[in-house]
């Protein structure tokens, strides 16, 4: 189990990263962290907490972020070959499609409808580069036979 959380890990970092990078470069970049940071900001008000503000709410959504792709891609197993390969795939084609369709389906990010094909497109493969990640780790490190 500890080495599923690792290769979820991996496949969460890499999301996560390439998410800042492509953020930072394209004016239509998708808004994943603006999503988690409602997101922090609902669960603190569920729970009569204040929200953080700035930084600190970036920092919570960028960390719940990781932790919660980690234990989605963790599902990618510890089995090296095309079945993790597999698993990648359709975690990170799975999550993509749901990531770029149900903000708009939902109502939920007012700003959703006025995205590019492109973004929808960049969700899709942030969210595979994240599985394929994810499965890569369990080709380079398998579990050792116990």
């Amino acid at each position: 189990m500890i080495r599923a959380l690792l290769n979820g890990f991996v496949g969460a970092v890499a999301l996560t990263t390439a998410h800042q990078a492509l953020r930072r470069a394209l004016p239509d970049a998708p808004q994943l962290d603006r999503m988690g940071m409602k997101g922090v900001a609902k669960v603190c008000s569920a729970v009569g907490r204040t929200p953080p503000s700035g930084s600190s709410l970036f920092l919570f959504a960028l960390l719940g972020d990781i932790l919660t792709n980690t234990l989605y891609f963790s599902r990618v197993g510890t089995k090296p070959g095309f079945a993790s390969i597999g698993k990648g795939i359709s975690l990170g084609l799975s999550a993509g499609l749901g990531a770029a369709a149900l903000p708009v389906i939902l109502s939920f990010d007012n700003g959703a409808r006025k995205r590019t094909r492109r973004t929808g497109a960049l969700t899709v493969g942030l969210f595979l580069c994240g599985g394929l990640a994810a499965a890569m780790a369990a080709q380079c490190c398998p579990r050792s036979a116990d």
